[in-house]
This record gives structure tokens, C-alpha cells and sequence, in this order.
């Protein structure tokens, strides 16, 4: 505080009495006293020379290990390693396919977007971009598109969501602020605050018709993510302020749709359709890019080792389709398909390509031992009179581990010509010029579970080969000159001469099974009318061509007998197949409510501990407050008495003494353990009666 001495009429020595502090401004601080100012530092740690990371990255993995915790630690990180090795090889050819799925919509938007400044319209120009009801593969599309467009053309990009639009101001704001931060790296951002004269908000358009006069910039892209979820009134608005400002900035506008065109213009007023001048691009469809996707990482030859079997692969499909999602959640459940396999199996080191046989344990050799297709080898080998043989494969390590080396090897060819077989099916059914429709991924579960050999689609390729033109007999031969067959090579040679001798008649050739060939003969019995097919007389030509065309049915027939085998009679299907349903389910489609009712009502099974355990399911003051109220809540009706319900409470989990404070203890949890259950949406206050409570959830129900 100041103090003027001349005007109190005191003199300089009556000043100097007073306290310094009396007389000038300061301030005051006062800590409060804290507890632990008056404690001991702590002590210096030794310092330790640190470990280089590379080290603790070997010998650390989130791989536990198996075998009943017997299994060495370089195996475990071996399985780790194969993990990694396994899914970088299938997730390298994932990113190429999603890179090349929209490729080709890429190159036209792109195109469009080139060529959109010498074009100069009154109506503002834009993309109409028909992506699909895959809600969750439109973000990777539009950041696909966002990206070739920034580095192809000379203009700003900026992506719009309905989730962030509430309103005109704020959609401005994001454009404005997503547009004038665009810029190369040697350049020095402008804001709107430093700008000279006078200033603008930051939601006024002028602000970017500056941006856009400083920098150049030909093209002003704006992209709708999800235009289909904004509001209509909005987005109306929004293209009717662009069209207000397309002579001075050059907006170009792309909407991506969900639906079609015509629900989209549905949604404006046509008098905002007259502002726009619409050019639609057409998305590859989501069943497209997946039947890709599997394909390449599962049906197809050199995918292994480690394959899909026919339940999970089913069940992966059937999810796709029932619940609409995107491609990467494909991935990601087939990257975790591959993780339980080798985090769970400790055969999965039979996987890795440099395995050898002191890599084993001795519980290694006894787990196969145990395995069903162990038994079912063991058993072949035993009819076939091969009695020490499956003694040695028993009793010594070493001869199992040579037997394993062959039938895996064996196994893994075997796998690879199936795969093969599959792609040779799909040839032949396209040459058919089929009306079915027949996708890999089908016939690849019908493969794995050994039902394709004898199905009737089968039946049907083979027997619309007998009816096939000497053209297009010709062209499927070429097709499926990769299977190794010489006799298939001979008949095609065969054909191809006899081809060469008809080729100035131009006529094809057509076999004793072709329709034509067949006529209907009409004869009156009994004055009934009886229809009866007769063969007409061939020509020397069709005569060979039909012999020719009977020994390709049967070579493959043959041929498919042969390698469309059922895989799980294979040795070791184990290890290269995994079937497991359980573990994805758990994962991929949770059951929330069923795992809280399960915990409420046994503890035990999550908890682990002896006093639970050892009375079963009734009701014990050592199990967790909220599962006993949970117990109690279940055996109530529909309105519950809040006291009676205290009382059943309190009788289990309080004391036999009236202490007052022991009485505290026990409402105190039971009003905690009260409010989880209304948290959980099991109860809600009754209007009827104040005092009781409203059941809302039935266990089961």
C-alpha cells in the first residue's frame, strides 16, 4: 500500500519506525503445509548399465509358453518369428490388392478433376461417386482419392463428414482451415489473424479466394465422404454458396453415394440440382475386392503353408456378408485366425522353412503322437502289414522326425495341387459360358471339406465338356495346358490336326452329346402319344471329334478324382490347417450380456478363488457385494422393495452385532453395489411406489 507523508502531516522520521511492508505494495503467498516437505529424499539408484534394445527385443515375446510351461524360450520365439514371417508375406499381397481394387476409379476422378479448369461451365462441376452400401470402405477410398489428387493436382483437397457438420458456420470453417493448410513445405502459412487490412471470420469464403489468388491454384477439390448422411438443408445451402463464388474460386465438388443417383437428388431441392453438373463413377463392388482378398491369401497356389479349413473359412464369409464391413475387418480376422493358430498350437514350428530336429523337444514328439491324423496314419500303415514301421514311429524320435519331414512335405505338394485343381475348375466352368454364378471362395470350402469331388457341380463341368463345340473345346485345352498330363497334351495335338483340315469349311465340329445330334421321334401306341429321343447319323469328322471329346471327360475325371481329396485325411493336417471356430467367435462376435450375467451369477469362474468355489452357486459374504445383489435381484419379481431387499443383503454380508458403524459399513456397499446394477440398466425407480424398484432385464431373456 502507498502512503503520501505530506499529505498526513508526518515527517521522514516517523516513516522510518514503520515497517518496510506497512508501506509498499506486494503480494502473499501461502503454501498450504504439506505433509511430505518434511520427508526423507529418496535415495539415488545405482545406476545400471542398460541393456542395447535390440537384445531385449529377442529375448522378449507376448508369446507365452506351451507344452505346460516346459517349452523353451527359443521356441517360443521362434513361433513368434514364423508368425511374423507368415502374415508380412500375406499382408504384403493384401495392401497390393486394396491398392489396385480402385484403381481404376482413381485414374478417372483424377482425369476428371485434370481436365475440370478448361472446361467452363455456369453449373458447378461434380462427381457423382456410387461407392457402395460398404459404409466402412468409404474412408479408404476417399483417402486413396485424397492423395492422388493432392499430388497430381495444383489445388487443395479437403474431405467433409456428415459427424462433423452441424452447421453452415462450422463446415466453413473445417474448408477454409483444411484448404489454407495445404501448401509445400518451403512456404509460410498465412492465418487469417495476420493478414493486412481488414479482418475477416474465419468462416468468410474470402479468406480462400485469397488463398487461392496467392498460390494459383486452378482447382478447389471438396469431397462429401458420406453426402447421403448430411443434412439436406445444409448441403443444399453449401452448393448454393459455391455456386455463388464458382467465378471467383473454382470449386469442384465430389459426393460420394451409398445408395444411387436418383435418391440422391431426391434429397435437394432442384433448384440446387440446377446447380450442379453431375458426371457419375462407378465403385468396384465390396464382394469384389474381398473374393480378391481371399483368394490371394487363401485360394491360391502359393499361399501356404497355412491354410484356412472349410468352418472358419465359412464362418468368415458368412460375416461378411451378413453383417456389411469393410475389407480390412476381413483382414483383420484373418491376421488373428493366423495369430491363434501359432500362438496356441506348439506344432506350429513345424511351419517355419529352416526347423530341424534339435529345434524339438521330446514333448514336441509326443504331441503328435497324439494327434487323430497320427492315429489315422498309424492305422493305414498297420493294415498295409507295416507293423515295425509304426513301432519305430512309437517308440524313437528320430524316425518320427524323418517320417514328419516326408508327410509334411508331402502334405504341403498335396495342398498346392488342390489349390490348383480349384483354378482349373473355375477355367473350365468359364469355358462352359455357364449361367451359375461360381466364385473361388466357394469352391474352396467345398474343397476343404471334402465335398467337391462328389458334388454335383462337378457332375455338371464334366458333362458340359461332352457338349462343347470343337472351338471351344480347343480354347479350354489351351487354358488348362498347365496340368501336367501327357495324354491331355495328345488329345489337344489330336484335335488341333483335325481342326487344320476343316479350317476352310468354318463350321465347328460338335460330339454325339450335342443337342443338334438329337431328334424326337413321335409314335402313336394305343391312342397315347409316346416321345422318345433318337441319335442322327454323324460324320466322319464328328465321329473323331467325339471320341476326342470322351477321352478329355475321362482324363479329367480322372484328374479330379485324383487331387480333390479330403485334406483332413491328410498326416499332419493340424498343423498347415486351422478349423478353429471358438476363438474368432469369441473375439469377432462377442456375447456381452451373456459374459455379465455369467460373472454376476459365478463369480467363480473369473474370480478363481477356494471360498467361492467350495460353495458352489449359493450366496456367500466372500463373493463380490454386486454379484450377491445380482443373486437376490434375480429371485424378485417385478417391483422389488428397496428394504426388503436390504434386509436379504445385510443378513448375508453384515455381522450379528448391532454396532452402528458395522450397519454403516454394510448400506454403504450395498447403496454402491445398488448403483453398478442401475448402471448396467437392470432397474429403474418405480412411479408407482417410491420405496420400490422397476426389474428391467430378465437373465436368459
Amino acid at each position: 500500500m502507498s502512503v503520501n507523508a505530506h499529505a498526513n502531516g508526518t515527517t521522514a522520521a516517523q516513516l522510518e519506525e514503520h515497517d518496510s511492508a506497512t508501506h509498499q505494495a506486494c503480494y502473499l503467498f501461502k503454501p498450504a503445509i504439506d505433509p511430505y516437505q518434511n520427508a526423507q529424499h529418496p535415495k539415488k539408484k545405482r545406476k545400471i548399465a542398460k541393456t542395447p534394445s535390440s537384445t531385449i527385443k529377442t529375448t522378449q515375446t507376448p508369446f507365452s509358453a506351451l507344452l505346460d510351461g516346459v517349452e523353451r524360450s527359443q521356441n517360443v520365439q521362434f513361433r513368434h518369428a514364423t508368425f511374423q514371417e507368415l502374415w508380412s508375406k500375406q499382408q504384403s499381397q493384401i495392401d497390393e490388392i486394396i491398392g489396385r481394387v480402385n484403381s481404376n476409379t482413381l485414374e478417372e476422378v483424377a482425369d476428371f478433376v485434370r481436365v475440370a479448369p478448361e472446361l467452363y461451365s455456369e453449373k458447378l462441376l461434380s462427381g457423382l461417386i456410387v461407392a457402395g452400401p460398404n459404409i466402412a470402405g468409404h474412408g479408404r477410398l476417399f483417402e486413396q482419392l485424397a492423395e492422388r489428387l493432392r499430388a497430381e493436382t495444383n489445388g487443395p483437397v479437403v474431405i467433409l463428414h456428415s459427424g462433423e457438420a452441424s452447421n453452415l458456420k462450422t463446415v466453413l470453417k473445417q474448408l477454409i482451415k483444411g484448404a489454407t493448410s495445404q501448401q509445400d513445405v518451403n512456404e509460410d502459412l498465412i492465418l487469417p489473424d495476420q493478414r493486412e487490412g481488414l479482418k475477416l471470420l474465419n468462416y468468410d469464403l474470402q479468406i480462400l479466394f485469397e488463398h487461392v489468388q496467392t498460390h494459383h491454384n486452378q482447382t478447389v477439390v471438396v469431397g462429401f465422404q458420406d453426402s447421403e448422411a448430411f443434412d439436406g438443408n445444409l448441403l443444399s445451402d453449401l452448393i448454393s454458396l459455391f455456386h455463388a463464388w464458382r467465378d471467383r474460386i473454382p470449386f469442384i465438388l465430389l459426393f460420394g453415394i451409398a445408395t444411387s443417383v436418383e435418391l440422391f437428388q431426391e434429397k435437394l431441392p432442384k433448384s440446387t440440382i440446377r446447380c450442379l453438373q453431375g458426371t457419375k463413377f462407378d465403385v468396384a463392388r465390396v464382394e469384389e475386392s474381398l473374393e480378391s482378398v481371399f483368394t490371394a491369401t487363401t485360394g491360391e497356389t502359393g499361399c501356404g503353408p497355412l491354410w484356412l479349413g472349410p468352418g472358419l473359412s465359412r464362418v468368415l464369409l458368412e460375416r461378411q456378408k451378413d453383417h456389411v464391413q469393410s475389407v480390412q475387418a476381413f483382414c483383420m480376422a484373418l491376421k488373428y485366425a493366423y495369430m491363434a493358430h501359432v500362438y496356441a498350437n506348439p506344432l506350429s514350428i513345424l511351419l517355419a522353412h529352416d526347423i530341424d530336429h534339435a529345434s524339438l523337444q521330446p514333448e514336441h514328439f509326443e504331441a503328435i503322437r497324439t494327434l487323430p491324423s497320427f492315429r489315422r496314419f498309424s492305422e493305414e500303415w498297420l493294415a498295409k502289414g507295416h507293423v515295425e514301421m509304426v513301432r519305430d514311429l512309437l517308440a524313437d524320435d528320430s524316425s518320427l522326425w524323418k517320417t514328419v519331414l516326408e508327410q509334411f512335405k508331402e502334405g504341403q505338394t498335396t495342398m498346392e495341387t488342390l489349390i490348383r485343381t480349384l483354378e482349373h475348375v473355375e477355367t473350365i466352368h468359364l469355358c462352359t459360358h455357364s449361367n451359375t454364378c461360381l466364385t473361388r471362395s466357394d469352391l474352396y470350402v467345398r474343397a476343404m471339406a471334402g465335398e467337391l469331388a462328389s458334388s454335383a457341380l462337378i457332375r455338371d463341368v464334366l458333362l458340359s465338356i461332352k457338349k462343347m463345340t470343337s472351338d471351344s473345346l480347343d480354347d479350354l485345352l489351351r487354358s488348362i495346358s498347365s496340368i501336367a498330363d501327357m495324354e491331355l497334351s495328345d488329345l489337344h495335338n489330336q484335335l488341333r490336326k483335325l481342326l487344320n483340315t476343316l479350317s476352310s469349311n468354318g463350321r465347328p465340329l460338335r460330339s454325339e452329346h450335342d443337342v443338334r445330334h438329337q431328334t424326337l421321334r413321335t409314335t402313336v401306341v394305343a391312342q397315347k402319344v409316346e416321345l422318345s429321343k433318337q441319335k442322327s447319323s454323324l460324320s466322319k469328322d464328328d465321329a473323331t471329334y467325339s471320341k476326342i471329346v470322351n477321352s478329355v471327360h475321362d482324363v479329367l475325371q480322372s484328374y479330379f478324382t485324383r487331387t480333390l481329396i479330403n485334406p483332413q485325411h491328410l498326416f499332419l493336417y493340424e498343423v498347415f490347417i486351422y478349423d478353429l471356430k471358438s476363438p474368432h467367435r469369441d473375439v469377432f462376435t462377442a456375447k456381452p450380456r451373456f459374459a455379465v450375467e455369467r460373472a454376476l451369477s459365478t463369480p467363480h469362474d473369473y474370480l478363481g478363488c477356494e471360498c467361492c468355489k467350495a460353495l458352489g452357486e449359493g450366496l456367500s459374504p466372500s463373493q463380490p457385494p454386486t454379484a450377491i445383489l445380482y443373486q437376490l435381484y434375480l429371485e424378485s419379481g417385478a417391483l422389488i422393495n428397496i428394504f426388503d431387499l436390504w434386509s436379504a443383503f445385510h443378513a448375508i454380508v453384515g455381522q450379528e452385532s448391532d454396532n452402528d458403524e458395522d450397519q454403516q459399513k454394510a448400506l454403504t456397499i450395498f447403496y454402491r453395489a445398488l448403483a453398478d446394477l442401475k448402471y448396467m440398466g437392470l432397474f429403474k425407480h418405480s412411479r408407482k411406489k417410491t420405496d420400490h424398484l422397476a426389474k428391467l432385464v430378465w437373465k436368459g431373456l
